[in-house]
């Protein structure tokens, strides 16, 4: 079963997450938790993108082959300004109250 599933993915470039995270903040042995992300490793991917959302805050978590991707903070930058640019316009239009 690992073989079919590591063949099947390897034939992909590049996979994207979302996961629905709860939507009351949580705690782990009493301690309240900030941000929950999410990710995956070891996944034969040169770029994997994972968005996790928890209460009212969404995170964005890359893994990326360097010898692909030399600056991972950039496409990261870019997702944030691209979300950023998004939800600006949704609210602009009066799309979501």
């Amino acid at each position: 079963m690992t073989a079919l599933f590591h063949k099947i993915l390897s034939g992909t470039t590049m996979g994207f997450s979302s996961i629905v995270g709860p939507t009351e903040e949580i705690s782990f042995y009493g301690h309240k938790m900030a941000f929950l992300a999410a990710t995956t490793y070891g996944q034969p991917h040169e770029l994997m993108v994972n968005f996790q959302s928890y209460v009212d805050k969404m995170t964005i978590v890359l893994s990326v082959d360097e010898a692909i991707v030399p600056d991972p903070h950039l496409p990261c930058n870019d997702f944030a300004e691209s979300l950023k640019l998004i939800k600006d316009a949704v609210l602009e239009r009066g799309l979501v109250k």
